[in-house]
C-alpha cells in the first residue's frame, strides 16, 4: 500500500519541517515504542495532528507529510 501513497515527499518535508517539528521533533518516529504500527495508522496520527492544532492543512498537503514520513522513517510496505 505504502508504494501506492500519493503525495510529494519533497514537499512533505518542507511542511513537515515549518510545522510538525514545532511540536516534537524527529526521535518520535525512530523511539523503540513508537505507537505507530501501519500507514493507516500513519495518516491517522497525521490527521489527527492536523486537527488538534488547527493547522488547516489540506488533504493534499497531509498526503505529501504522510509520504515524507513513511519514505524518511518509517518505511511501510
Amino acid at each position: 500500500m505504502a508504494a501506492l501513497l500519493p503525495g510529494d515527499a519533497a514537499n512533505g518535508k518542507q511542511l513537515h519541517n515549518g510545522r510538525c517539528l514545532a511540536c516534537h521533533d524527529s526521535r518520535v518516529y525512530t523511539r523503540s515504542d513508537r505507537r505507530i504500527k501501519t500507514v493507516e495508522g500513519l495518516m491517522g496520527q497525521v490527521q489527527m495532528c492536523n486537527q488538534q492544532i488547527n493547522a488547516n492543512l489540506s488533504r493534499e498537503q497531509l498526503n505529501d507529510i504522510v509520504r515524507y514520513l513513511n519514505e524518511t522513517f518509517y518505511k511501510f510496505p
